[in-house]
């Protein structure tokens, strides 16, 4: 019985069979036809490229002898007619074409010839310099007829050779029509075999081929209880089998797979139903694949529904920016949670995060949507921020009095110290004024937090500002050998700013930068336009800060450990992140250790429409209560 691989061998050898067959039939005619190509190249057609040679030349001595009897002219014509005429003379193929060479020879005449009836004796009669001039005009007057006795007889030999050719080139066309009739012929019995070959050969081939293909259809839609029948004894076979074979292992993967997804995904169901904090799983498509109990219940979010239908922006805004930038999206405090309320009414916050589900190929399988429960954690802040406040407040009062009395003490108004007394004493007054640094920071956070503390927001030139908000660091920066460069584009649009409030940002994060650069280092503030706002940036060539501090840096009371330098109460840059935020805008860090730190943030352009919009309506009322939940209500943004 033939295999597969004989019947391929069988079908496609007698295709080559078949072309070798017409590719030598083909070759045998071109070579025929080539051979009988060179015949006629090299015998007929040069006899009458000499014969055309010979006339052109004799023209050429014609019009010398009517025009310029220059000697020296006439000798390369004759020279190229006699040549011409000697290669005729060996090449001499046809009967009759050497009487006719012959006859052309004796028109011409011979070399040193001065008979005046050949052409070329009466050449030399006119162009000989021992000539009289009677035999000088009977030979010009002979010329003409003795020219045209030599081209009648140089014609009559072309002529003889063109005749040739014609039954050449009838027997070329007969031959190339026998040999393409043949070769037509051939080609038709080729394509019936070759068909005969196909339709016996590929239907032994093709029908178990095609049920295979028919079967792998039927389990790509999920049927999993085929079994392929094919009759052959070869590969195909063989192939079948391996693929019944197949089928039935995955029939058994099924099985086994479906049970355990089944199981993960109840456990799954039940560990999510069991948290407090909203989890959703969904699809890279925006389906909902899985929700848990308090997603259902608090937002309606129910699972094989649509994220665009679920009538949540929020939802929609974090699986598209999840999606396209398969990154982690993080909250951005307690201003970004969301407020809902429970079955009882009461309140409850929850802060978003949303998180790319990839494979180990960087591939998108899903987005994973937790919204944590920060309601407890919210409360405990805002009481935070109130004993803070009342802390303050009350702490305001009696530092007052003690920084007093300390100074009434260090002017001697009332006694004179001793020096270990007055060195006390300036200890402690250094300390208050701490303490009550620190107690003022308390208060001005928690005026702008809450939206006591108004923002007088103008338009302000940015190149004003900063150098308003650097110089008094000058002297500073000298005096630690620390190089500050002020990188302003002239181009620079103006910001909607607080003087103060924003003077006080460039100075916390100088005095920052200026505090952790080592002597010889530098310190950059650049700003540049984007969009609607302007970005400023502070950067220093200092220590550096390690990556794990930097999501606390803007946290009250944070200092970063093992630092060199002094360290403050650790609220300057919780103040500056408020300004900044309270102005509308964001501010973010980065560093590297043992490279620098750079701190920017960015403010609203005087130029922009929004800022013209929202600047109106911040002045267009007197009240303050509308001005700052103005102010509020874009920080929350």
């Amino acid at each position: 019985m033939f295999g597969l691989r004989q019947k391929l061998a069988f079908g496609f050898g007698g295709l080559l069979l078949i072309l070798l067959s017409v590719s030598g039939l083909g070759i045998g005619v071109l070579i025929q036809h080539r051979g009988e190509l060179d015949k006629f190249l090299d015998e007929n057609w040069r006899s009458v490229e000499y014969g055309q040679a010979m006339i052109n030349a004799l023209e050429g001595l014609d019009d010398l002898a009517k025009s310029d009897r220059n000697a020296s002219a006439v000798a390369p014509l004759v020279q190229e007619f006699e040549s011409n005429l000697n290669l005729e003379n060996h090449n001499i193929t046809l009967r009759g074409e050497s009487k006719l060479v012959a006859e052309l020879q004796a028109a011409w005449g011979t070399a040193h010839d001065e008979n005046p009836t050949t052409y070329r004796g009466a050449l030399s009669i006119i162009f000989g310099a021992g000539a009289v001039d009677s035999d000088r005009v009977t030979a010009l007057k002979a010329l003409p007829r003795l020219s045209s006795h030599v081209k009648q007889a140089d014609r009559a030999m072309m002529q003889l050779n063109l005749d040739n050719m014609k039954p050449l080139d009838g027997r070329v066309k007969a031959m190339s029509d026998r040999a393409s009739r043949a070769m037509v012929i051939l080609s038709v019995l080729g394509v019936l075999v070759a068909m005969a070959f196909i339709a016996v050969v590929g239907r032994s081939i093709l029908q178990p081929i095609r049920a295979i293909t028919q079967s792998a259809r039927e389990i790509e839609q999920g049927n999993l209880d085929l079994v392929v029948q094919v009759n052959s004894h070869d590969e195909l076979r063989q192939l079948a089998e391996a693929f019944n074979s197949m089928a039935a292992k995955l029939r058994e993967y099924r099985r086994t797979h479906r049970a355990k997804m089944v199981r993960t995904q109840q456990t799954t169901q039940l560990a999510i139903n069991s948290l407090p904090d909203v989890v959703a799983i969904l699809s890279p498509d925006g389906t909902i694949d899985m929700a848990n109990s308090a997603a259902q219940k608090l937002f309606g979010i129910r699972p094989e529904s649509r994220v665009s239908e679920s009538r949540l922006e929020w939802l929609v805004d974090l699986h598209k920016r999840t999606t396209e930038s398969l990154r982690p999206v993080e909250p951005r405090g307690y201003d970004s949670a969301l407020q809902v309320l429970d079955e009882g009414g009461g309140e409850r916050f929850f802060l978003p995060h949303a998180v790319p589900i990839l494979d180990e190929e960087k591939q998108l399988l899903g987005v994973t949507v937790v919204l944590a429960d920060v309601t407890n954690l919210r409360r405990l802040d805002e009481m935070k921020s109130g004993m803070l406040s009342v802390v303050s407040h009350e702490l305001r009062t009696p530092l007052t009095s003690i920084r007093m009395g300390v100074h009434l003490l260090l002017e001697e108004r009332i006694g004179s110290l001793t020096p270990q007394q007055g060195d006390l004493l300036t200890a402690v007054r250094d300390d208050s004024d701490r303490l009550n640094g620190i107690v003022e920071n308390l208060l001005d956070m928690g005026r702008i937090e809450s939206g006591r503390a108004l923002l007088d927001l103008q338009p302000e030139a940015t190149a004003a500002v900063v150098e308003e908000a650097t110089r008094p660091l000058h002297a500073a920066f000298h005096d630690r050998g620390v190089a500050l460069f002020i990188d302003l584009p002239d181009d620079l649009p103006g910001i909607l700013a607080d003087r103060m409030r924003i003077g006080l940002v460039f100075s916390n994060l100088l005095t920052n930068a200026l505090k952790y650069t080592a002597p010889g280092g530098q310190v950059r503030v650049t700003a540049d336009a984007e969009n609607e706002v302007v970005r400023f940036a502070v950067t220093d060539t200092g220590e550096g800060i390690a990556e794990k501090h930097l999501p606390h840096l803007f946290e009250r009371f944070f200092r970063v450990p093992g630092q060199s330098g002094s360290s403050g109460a650790g609220l300057g840059l919780a103040i500056t992140k408020d300004i900044v935020e309270a102005h509308g805008g964001q501010i973010t860090v980065e560093s590297h250790e043992g490279r620098g730190t750079t701190f920017s943030f960015t403010l609203r352009r005087a130029d922009s429409e929004s800022s013209t919009i929202r600047h109106a309506g911040e002045n267009s009322n007197g009240n303050e209560r509308e001005a700052t939940d103005e102010i509020r209500t874009h920080t929350h943004r």
